[in-house]
């Protein structure tokens, strides 16, 4: 622990806490601090007199840790089971499950890339498509400008199979 001066000239470690000077210190609302307590990521180091929640420093730096995991993308399960390891393993035995973690996340962003360039293609094609493509006509209750100017299933026809007895 960290020795700090005391105004009475004792030291020791820092003070503990409330949520509120956790959350101002974090920069998290309170609410977040309590919904991570609730998912399992952030434990009170302990209790006020009062029943309020107390916090250590260690626990500012378990939220800068989810701040940092989230903004890369992290599902909070996966934060928490990193955050488990790191409770109750050293560092050398966390690190390969932070690799995988991060591995996971590398695949899936690629694969994100390539579902957004496959869209950006399709949105791309259809504009030219609609760049080269007159004006249509919408007297038939919609707007043919995606399709092929002209609808899937003509309405009428989908109007006589509704109607059309012995289906």
């Amino acid at each position: 622990a960290r020795l700090s001066a005391r105004p009475n000239g004792s030291t020791g470690s820092p003070p503990p806490l409330t949520i509120g000077d956790g959350s101002r210190r974090s920069g998290f609302s309170v609410k977040t601090l309590r919904f991570y307590e609730r998912r399992g990521l952030l434990a009170p180091s302990g209790r006020s007199g009062g029943g309020f929640r107390l916090y250590a420093e260690a626990d500012l730096g378990r939220l800068e840790f989810i701040r940092e995991a989230k903004a890369l993308g992290l599902a909070l399960d996966q934060i928490r089971e990193l955050l488990t390891a790191t409770r109750e393993m050293s560092c050398r035995m966390t690190r390969p499950l932070l690799l995988r973690v991060l591995g996971e996340r590398i695949a899936q962003t690629s694969e994100q890339i390539e579902t957004l360039r496959r869209l950006r293609q399709r949105l791309e094609r259809r504009r030219r498509e609609l760049v080269r493509r007159p004006p249509t006509d919408h007297r038939l209750g919609y707007c043919a400008c995606f399709g092929q100017g002209q609808a899937l299933i003509p309405l009428s026809a989908v109007s006589r199979k509704a109607r059309s007895p012995g289906d």
